[in-house]
């Protein structure tokens, strides 16, 4: 782990954690601690039997055994997927449709302090061509069918896409075990058509039955639904919640996600992880 804070990544260190400031949490006193910091992982590679979750683990003991951790609401966690062949049409379709249909299952699972907060908007009704337009989630869905490129696609679901929709970018509580989001995106994958999943509810329930029915091989490091459990399991499965909109900002809030954006310009280390083979299996 090296310290990224405030100055430019520098160094071949893609293997290392790093720890920079983050503007977006919110600290009693801002010129002491606490700090608010962000912990950026280096890129881990899921394939059968490989260690990345041990990694975290070791990470969360060493901060633990040396610093007082502290947490509080405008605290998150978010994860990057993607795929070492990429995304085919199809698959981008079946993620994009799954995300919308499931979204009160997300709302659900999500805390309550997070809900309706610029980083983790809906995917539906925050999006100009949907819910700007009242489409219904399902007439949505089936405009992400009639698609006919991957660019047509990006256009289409540009919070989807992206880092600021919700389930793109979920934001949970300080997680301190590592879940494995790989499974939902396979299920995602491996989604059904749109006529079948409409029989499933957008429950906590109906979306733990939708990635088992995926069928996907309990395979340690790479398709683990022990993680995920733990995250479906301490909500009531036939919870939901519908998701509201954010609609237009606040100034202090569009000015406070403009200086994340800005912030985020300014640093390059995530950038640099990402243009680089991944060094931790």
């Amino acid at each position: 782990m090296h310290n990224a804070i405030n100055e430019s990544y520098l160094g071949e260190r893609y293997s290392e954690w790093s720890l920079d400031s983050d503007s977006t949490i919110e600290t009693p006193n801002k010129n002491q601690a606490p700090w608010g910091l962000e912990n950026i992982s280096p890129i881990f590679r899921a394939y059968e039997n490989s260690i990345w979750q041990n990694h975290v683990a070791a990470m969360w003991s060493h901060l633990e055994a040396r610093y007082n951790i502290t947490s509080n609401d405008s605290c998150g966690t978010h994860v990057h997927i993607s795929l070492i062949e990429g995304y085919s049409l199809s698959a981008l379709k079946r993620i994009c449709q799954s995300i919308i249909y499931f979204e009160p299952a997300f709302e659900a699972i999500l805390p309550r302090a997070r809900l309706g907060n610029e980083y983790a908007r809906s995917n539906w009704l925050d999006n100009p061509n949907f819910g700007y337009k009242r489409l219904s989630r399902r007439e949505s869905m089936v405009v992400i069918e009639k698609c006919t490129s991957v660019r047509e696609l990006v256009l289409l679901t540009p919070t989807t896409i992206s880092s600021l929709g919700g389930i793109s970018s979920i934001s949970l509580k300080p997680l301190k075990e590592p879940l494995n989001f790989v499974v939902v995106q396979q299920a995602r994958l491996s989604a059904m058509s749109l006529y079948k999943i409409s029989k499933i509810p957008a429950t906590v329930g109906g979306l733990k039955w939708f990635i088992e029915a995926a069928q996907l091989p309990q395979q340690p490091g790479l398709f683990d639904t022990r993680y995920i459990n733990l995250l479906l399991d301490s909500v009531g499965p036939k919870l939901t919640r519908e998701p509201k909109p954010m609609g237009k900002l606040s100034p202090d809030k569009l000015r406070k996600l403009q200086t994340k954006k800005d912030e985020d310009k300014r640093k390059n280390v995530m950038l640099a992880k990402i243009s680089q083979p991944p060094y931790w299996g």
